[in-house]
């Protein structure tokens, strides 16, 4: 038997600065929502140094200010809405984030009780 995904989910790794540009990157594309949340990590490019709140000193963070954005959208939009994210956040330099994307067996819309693809 083989199973066929008809539905992705991208999770979008962006610093927090550029979060409005892929917001309107993606606005206006048929993608029915989309979920984000604030995060905090750190990847292989060390965090920046930052000025203290009374700025006579500065201090290095332990982790970067970043935003996850979380899509589950059917498997025909993936390329679209990566270019999208791609294009509104990275500047071509090296510790601006990940997009990670994955297969989606079933999705439930609670309200509606609608299941698979027209849950989304």
């Amino acid at each position: 038997m083989v199973i066929v995904y008809i539905m992705k989910k991208i999770e979008a790794i962006v610093p927090h600065s550029r979060l409005d540009k892929a917001f309107s990157a993606l606005k206006g594309l048929d993608i029915g929502g989309l979920t984000y949340f604030d995060s905090k990590g750190r990847g292989q490019i060390p965090t920046p140094e930052l000025h203290s709140g009374r700025g006579t000193s500065t201090y290095r963070p332990e982790f970067n200010v970043n935003d996850i954005i979380v899509l589950v959208v059917r498997d025909s939009m993936v390329d679209l809405i990566v270019d999208k994210i791609l294009s509104s956040t990275s500047t071509g330099l090296a510790g601006e984030g990940k997009i990670f994307i994955s297969d989606i067996e079933d999705a439930v819309d609670i309200g509606s009780n609608k299941r698979g693809e027209e849950a989304i």
